[in-house]
């Protein structure tokens, strides 16, 4: 599967604040070294001399901890840029950074690195896979719009999974997908968002429902299936509302 590049800052941030939550290793690679050196994101926050901000529109700044080997250290400085690695579960991530300075505000001492204005995303074709595992989806966020109008981005909760498909809760913010979307039409590029990883795809609409009981009585679902995601789908969390 090819890497496909991601410039929404939101979305970058939300994949680094789960590399901070993890403690995932990351690979630092330097021009002119055949290795990469090993650290870990500590906080998404603020520019050097910045007040702090964890907004992507006000571009924070990285800190990680120093590198290993401790060589590194030394060669970020003077580097134009470094290529950032790492991996959450089957999603392969990568974005290029260039170091700002040292945080020597405690507990956050490391490098400080700026915000990406892009990040890479590559995920394991499923065919590749021996044994599938799916994660425990939460959100899903997409753009669409009429011929006639602009498109919109739309960021809706899990309301239902099955081996089927998922089931998408529609407020009444997003009231008017319903009148967009009909049994049948594709949505293209909509990202499915896990407490651990994201995986981008394309999905088919199978139904709108209303929702007769529960919290979110008077709400609507609206169905949707990918053959990425179906197999070993369940929800977040116990629902009571079955759809399909």
């Amino acid at each position: 599967m090819d890497w496909f590049v991601n410039v929404n800052k939101q979305q970058i941030a939300k994949i680094i604040e789960l590399l901070i939550l993890k403690k995932t290793e990351i690979g630092v690679r330097i021009k002119g070294e055949k290795n990469p050196f090993r650290s870990t994101f500590i906080k998404l926050g603020s520019r050097p001399g910045e007040s702090d901000s964890k907004t992507p529109e006000k571009q924070p700044a990285l800190i990680m901890e120093k590198v290993f080997p401790e060589k590194g250290n030394s060669l970020i400085e003077s580097s134009p840029d470094v290529l950032i690695e790492s991996v959450l579960g089957e999603v392969q991530f990568r974005f290029k950074t260039r170091y700002l300075g040292i945080s020597s505000a405690y507990p956050y001492f490391g490098i400080i690195t700026e915000f990406p204005e892009s990040l890479e995303i590559k995920e394991q074709r499923r065919d590749d896979r021996v044994i599938p595992k799916m994660p425990d989806f939460i959100s899903v966020e997409f753009s669409f719009g009429e011929i006639s109008g602009k498109e919109r981005s739309y960021k809706l909760d899990i309301f239902d999974c099955s081996r089927h498909g998922l089931g998408l809760l529609v407020t009444d913010k997003e009231i008017e997908l319903l009148r967009m979307l009909k049994p049948g039409d594709k949505i293209k590029d909509i990202t499915f968002y896990a407490s651990w990883t994201m995986i981008q795809v394309d999905a088919v609409v199978k139904h709108r429902s209303k929702i007769k009981s529960g919290k979110h009585k008077g709400q609507y679902v609206i169905g949707i299936e990918s053959s990425e995601i179906i197999e070993n789908c369940r929800p977040p969390q116990k629902r009571n509302n079955k759809l399909f």
